[in-house]
């Protein structure tokens, strides 16, 4: 796919200074697929400047104007569609089935719905002193550094962008090294669409690098990261020593419980597509199933029938169900979690070794794997492993299935299934997660907030709560009277 791929600062597409490059790799066959700027902070460092110039004229630009160049991107986006599907399939292995009914479709509607959401914006007023008028208004943070990751690059990207630039905020945005191309074509798209120099800035490199050096710079005003929670702590202490707020929207390790009186059929085909849609690369997927013992042969049963069912194979084909994972290192992290399972003695049910297709077998491919497990402490248990690999574990009670989901680090989200929906109700009341449903796994859309508690982060994207993520709300007193009322007022009297 040749094409001369720049980075955007200032409103110019154009090179890093020292004119570097890395290569975006094809996970399913190891081929290259493009090659693209490779920034160092003196680029990120152009980026902020550039930002900083532009930040006073954007927040004082009229919001229905800022709402406006966010419907008109939304349109070259959908304009663009058939170019942007075929390029996040091949960067990361997502089958072109999702890339396109999925996720280059969620893109322009998250542009309109922001650009809505931000026109109805307001403050409060506030019944404080009888003789004050007291206000909050909203005013931007300035510039905010945006980190987005590769497993949805570019509904990740524009998740953040969108409501910051809404906001009155300017931006430098680095997607994940490993899969940068449809967030910088969404560069071309924001230069034709007309948005002021400076507003956007979308950086590339690695984040060992030109990440660090947008999370350290003096002039980042906010930091927002989706990611693996071990560098979303590095972006933390990094942070604190300025006390920069940080948005953090990290790992999960995602519980689902499925009760004797749940619906089979539809527990079975939620399982089955939540576990292993975009090959289990999902922060919401969960990998831990908790099943009452009087459902849990049947259930189990059909899981591995239906998730032995599913297509993996070329991301390119329409047929595909199931890709690569995004590069050979995360199928190397997940053949880990295999064999540590197996070395704790959990019983393979489905999968569970490299693939022996010459084609799966030269790519970052993993089968569907799912394990009896009969130790929820084990690390295959605890730590998030991204990949189609899950646990099932046998339950006799409801209670011990709430304990041994929140028996865990990570606190993203969680499903109970189950028809008795009071109890549903009263199971989710005490989950420890940001997310939580009753048959149902994963769905989002951009009107409902996400985000988690504990190692999972602590903050929401979509939503109309996204909004305060890229503001602060400023508290403003004005007295009515001639003379403000004191405790010193008849003490301090002036002759």
């Amino acid at each position: 796919m040749p094409h001369d791929y720049k980075i955007l600062i200032d409103g110019k597409l154009t090179k890093p200074v020292r004119g570097g490059t890395m290569d975006v790799i094809n996970p399913a066959d190891n081929t290259v697929v493009a090659t693209v700027p490779r920034c160092t902070a003196e680029d990120v460092d152009l980026a902020v400047q550039a930002a900083t110039r532009a930040k006073a004229a954007w927040k004082n630009t009229y919001i229905g104007a800022r709402a406006e160049l966010l419907m008109k991107l939304a349109q070259i986006v959908r304009d663009h569609a058939d170019e942007l599907v075929p390029l996040e399939t091949a960067q990361y292995g997502g089958p072109i089935s999702k890339t396109r009914n999925f996720d280059i479709k969620f893109v322009p509607g998250e542009f309109e719905f922001i650009a809505g959401l931000g026109r109805a914006m307001t403050g409060h007023t506030i019944s404080a002193d009888p003789d004050a008028r007291v206000m909050t208004v909203r005013e931007p943070l300035g510039v905010v550094g945006l980190i987005s990751p590769w497993n949805f690059p570019l509904v990740t990207a524009v998740s953040k962008l969108a409501p910051a630039l809404i906001m009155g905020n300017t931006a430098v945005l680095k997607p994940a090294s490993c899969a940068p191309l449809t967030v910088l074509k969404l560069a071309e798209y924001v230069v034709e669409a007309g948005f002021p120099d400076g507003v956007v800035n979308i950086v590339t490199g690695p984040g060992s690098e030109v990440g660090e050096a947008i999370v350290t710079h003096a002039g980042i005003d906010k930091i927002n990261f989706t990611g693996d929670s071990s560098v979303g702590k590095r972006i933390l202490s990094l942070a604190a020593p300025r006390v920069m707020p940080v948005a953090a929207e990290l790992g999960g390790k995602n519980a689902m419980v499925v009760l004797d009186d749940a619906n089979i059929d539809a527990a079975v085909e939620g399982a089955t597509h939540a576990a292993f849609f975009n090959s289990g690369q999902n922060c919401g997927s969960p990998s831990r199933f908790y099943v009452q013992e009087g459902i849990y042969d049947e259930f189990v049963s059909r899981f591995v029938r239906a998730a032995s069912k599913i297509i993996v194979g070329d991301p390119m084909n329409p047929d595909t169900m199931m890709g690569p994972l995004a590069y050979m290192k995360c199928r190397e992290t997940a053949e880990h979690y295999i064999a540590s399972a197996k070395k704790a003695g959990c019983r393979a049910l489905l999968g569970g070794d490299p693939p022996t297709d010459p084609y799966l077998a030269n790519g970052a491919f993993v089968l569907p794997t799912i394990f009896e497990v009969y130790d929820n402490s084990i690390e295959f248990m605890q730590e998030e492993i991204f990949a189609p690999v899950v646990g099932v574990y046998k339950v006799k009670t409801v209670d011990e299935a709430i304990d041994l989901v929140n028996d865990c680090r990570y606190g993203l989200c969680a499903s109970v299934w189950t028809r008795d929906y009071r109890l549903g109700m009263l199971t989710l009341d005490q989950f420890k997660v940001g997310t939580a449903w009753i048959n149902q796994h994963l769905a989002i859309v951009p009107e409902t907030p996400w985000g988690g508690q504990k190692e999972s982060g602590w903050t929401k994207e979509n939503s109309i709560l996204v909004l305060d993520e890229y503001c602060y709300q400023k508290h403003i007193w004005i007295h009515m009277s001639e003379t403000p009322h004191t405790f010193w007022e008849d003490r301090i009297k002036l002759d």
